[in-house]
């Protein structure tokens, strides 16, 4: 492993003391972690710590209350700014959605294997290394023939550039996997989420992103 991610502090909210145990065992030896059972006691070591974690692995749903809407009401840039994914025993679309939307990096479905943990704390943490040498406020934008496609996310920014730099813009999960997510083991309905904000913010400029079938999807004008 990259000896500078070793440096890196994690943070876990996590009041399942099995669960907990999991993270101690794959996580102890390679990173500085610190855990927390409760929101409120994550929430005073934020305020109170000068020493800042790199990243936040959280569950959802703690004993006093989600952590989401902990991050909605907080003030705290600190918190904020701090990349996360989120852990829960919660296998929905929409959930994941809603996690997404929020700005979690990843999300993991209970029970997770140990080797895909290690991989996705990898990930968040080298990504979050390399945005720190890129140019802040660097383009967030698009150019959809001649149209400004705004506000994308670095993975939405990848997707729509896959389907532009592929055949009749047409491609297929497996196309996603390997030049997105560079085969990367990630929740089975990630690359779904991902897809639907992207159709979203599509939508207006009069583009849409159609399913077909056998786990492949094409760029087209919805106005021809």
């Amino acid at each position: 492993m990259n000896g500078m991610l070793m440096d890196k502090s994690i943070w876990v909210l996590e009041d399942d003391k099995d669960c907990q145990f999991v993270y101690e065992q794959t996580l102890d030896h390679r990173y500085k972690t610190k855990y927390f059972s409760s929101i409120a006691d994550f929430a005073n070591a934020m305020d109170s710590s000068e020493n800042k974690p790199s990243m936040i692995i959280a569950d959802l749903m703690l004993d006093d209350g989600n952590f989401l809407n902990y991050l909605t009401n907080s003030d705290e840039s600190s918190v904020l700014n701090t990349p996360f994914i989120i852990v829960s025993s919660i296998d929905d679309i929409d959930a994941l959605r809603f996690c997404f939307k929020e700005g979690a990096l990843d999300y993991l479905t209970k029970p997770f294997k140990k080797n895909e943990l290690v991989v996705k704390v990898e990930n968040v943490l080298s990504g979050a290394q390399r945005q720190r040498f890129e140019i802040e406020g660097a383009s967030k934008s698009v150019m959809l023939d001649g149209k400004e496609v705004k506000n994308l996310t670095s993975k939405q920014k990848q997707l729509l550039h896959l389907f532009m730099d592929s055949p009749g813009r047409c491609i297929s999960r497996n196309d996603i996997l390997e030049k997105v997510w560079e085969s990367t083991n990630v929740h089975p309905k990630t690359v779904d989420v991902h897809l639907y904000n992207l159709r979203r913010k599509l939508h207006d400029l009069g583009y849409m992103i159609r399913s077909d079938g056998g786990g492949k999807w094409s760029l087209l004008s919805d106005r021809i």
